[in-house]
């Protein structure tokens, strides 16, 4: 059960943002609203992981330094000189 008091008001939270997130972010939910009722709760987000799959590429580029040829003086200039 949240109390009156447990109730952040709107000017409050715009004070103390980040007071409220770290609160959140502790595991402690946060509530705001006004007159002493709830209206908005703030909670941690949990994380999303992500999984990264690594070569899925792999045989699928074909690169040759023939495709170099005939390309940009200036650029061979850059690499070659």
């Amino acid at each position: 059960m949240v109390g009156m008091k447990d109730v952040i008001t709107i000017y409050e939270a715009k004070t103390n943002l980040s007071k409220y997130i770290k609160q959140a972010k502790a595991g402690k939910p946060v509530y705001f609203g006004s007159y002493g009722q709830k209206e908005v709760m703030l909670s941690a987000a949990t994380p999303e992981k992500v999984k990264i799959k690594f070569g899925t590429a792999s045989g699928k580029l074909k690169f040759s330094n023939k495709d170099l040829e005939g390309s940009d003086s200036d650029i061979k200039k850059l690499f070659y000189s």
